[in-house]
């Protein structure tokens, strides 16, 4: 109880103090008000000013980029094989003993010459025969009919008379086909490979003897993936490598396209011609091809255009001054330009920075426009 009343007289005299030095503040702040007005003056006008500014500006800044157009061109490689034009396996038309062979390695043959034949002694026998009978068969058949005419002849006898004389015709044609079996000719222009017989040798009918090519143009088979099939036409050029011919570019055509996808593969087999005057291309040999595929022609903006927004790509379209969202599809990346499908022309102009500040229906300025106006 002692103690309370100092501690009651500290409290008066701090409120006194308190509101003594507020009674003298607010004091000389009247006394002193027209030089406070001056000082405050110059502050007042400076952040009214930069009210005025941003008032008269015309937009959010943003830097721009004209859209352009380009083709989705693509350049496709593969490994292909080489076939050639024309390719049979040479086989033996009869069996028997080879007197004479010429094939060999390399050798161009034109389309009808000798490739090999067989003993044909027997065969050139049934000829001579044949022929013999068939002499004779036309002179009982003219016999016959000289005494038809006469009424000496049994019309049924000179029947029998020409019956045997087309008997024999046919028999004569007979041994001429198996004299011509005799002997294997080249089926079209073309090269001979390795025989697998010589000269002495007895062959069965039908038995491989060696291959036989037309290497005029070579057929170069290859895979094409089905998402580009599309682009594909016959006729399409292409070019082709080969490393058995070392630093030379062969040019080409597409010629076929398979009717059907592979389902296990998910490609078609395509086939194109090459050229080969100089006969330096072989079957068989690996080739490595090349097809510059047309696309279509799409915008293309800078990469630094495309904004992901709400799980799609857009661009902001900058026209009469203010900015709208364009939805886009990305269809590939080139040399930092994108190419996209959307409702984009040749010449706008889209914004590429500055697009995280945007709204639909924002004014804008360009700042990169030519005469430095909105765009």
């Amino acid at each position: 109880m002692r103690r309370s009343a100092p501690l009651k007289n500290t409290a008066f005299w701090k409120q006194s103090l308190l509101s003594a030095l507020i009674i003298a503040g607010a004091v000389s702040a009247w006394l002193f008000r027209a030089d406070l007005s001056a000082i405050l003056a110059p502050v007042t006008a400076s952040q009214a000013q930069g009210v005025e500014t941003r008032q008269d500006s015309p937009g959010k800044p943003v830097i721009v980029a004209d859209v352009e157009t380009k083709r989705d061109d693509l350049t496709f490689a593969s490994i292909g094989t080489g076939f050639a034009q024309r390719s049979v396996t040479l086989r033996a038309p009869s069996a028997g003993e080879v007197t004479a062979l010429n094939i060999a390695p390399g050798i161009k043959f034109k389309a009808g010459d000798t490739l090999l034949t067989l003993d044909d002694t027997d065969e050139r026998l049934a000829v001579q025969l044949a022929e013999a009978r068939l002499e004779r068969a036309r002179s009982e058949r003219d016999r016959y009919r000289a005494l038809q005419d006469t009424g000496v002849a049994a019309t049924a006898r000179f029947e029998q008379a020409q019956t045997d004389y087309k008997v024999a015709r046919i028999a004569l044609e007979q041994a001429r086909a198996d004299l011509a079996d005799r002997s294997m000719r080249a089926p079209f222009d073309g090269v001979s490979g390795l025989a697998s017989i010589e000269v002495g040798d007895r062959i069965a009918a039908d038995e491989a003897i060696s291959s036989f090519d037309d290497r005029g143009r070579i057929l170069v088979e290859f895979d094409l993936p089905e998402a580009l099939l599309s682009r594909v036409s016959v006729g399409l050029p292409v070019t082709v490598r080969s490393p058995s011919v070392e630093g030379r570019v062969f040019d080409g055509e597409v010629t076929a396209i398979d009717s059907r996808v592979e389902a296990e593969t998910r490609t078609a087999r395509v086939r194109a011609a090459v050229d080969n005057p100089a006969d330096l291309l072989r079957p068989g040999a690996s080739f490595s091809i090349g097809l510059d595929l047309p696309g279509k022609a799409y915008p293309a903006v800078p990469e630094l255009a495309l904004q992901f927004s709400r799980g799609t790509l857009q661009v902001w379209r900058v026209e009469g001054g203010v900015v709208q969202p364009v939805p886009v599809r990305l269809v590939r990346r080139r040399a930092g330009l994108v190419i996209v499908d959307g409702a984009l022309s040749e010449g706008d102009r889209v914004v590429v920075e500055g697009t995280q500040r945007l709204r639909p229906g924002v004014s804008v300025e360009v700042l990169n426009s030519p005469e430095g106006a909105q765009s």
